[in-house]
């Protein structure tokens, strides 16, 4: 028997807009228009909070959001962030 995934399915309701994906140790959110995945969000053990990661076609790479470090985000937090900044609308190069 497969256990439920709880914070998938919470995850999924706030992004109704999206699909949402867990692959190697995070939750990805992914476009359904473009099937582009344009965040990450990866829990942070024992909290309700999650890290958030873009895309940066400079580093090549999944980049914490934010100017000071890792940030320890609410779900609807990241939810708002990923909606409003045009960072998470950014094509990936690869």
């Amino acid at each position: 028997m497969i256990k439920s995934d709880t914070t998938l399915a919470q995850i999924a309701a706030r992004f109704a807009r999206h699909d949402v994906e867990w692959n190697r140790g995070a939750y990805v959110i992914v476009d359904r228009r473009t099937a582009h995945t344009i965040a990450r969000l990866r829990p942070i053990p024992d909290t309700d909070r999650f890290e958030l990661f873009y895309w940066s076609n400079v580093k090549e790479r999944w980049t914490t959001f934010g100017n000071l470090g890792r940030m320890k985000l609410r779900l609807d937090s990241a939810h708002e962030i990923v909606e409003n900044d045009p960072m998470f609308r950014v094509q990936r190069s690869r």
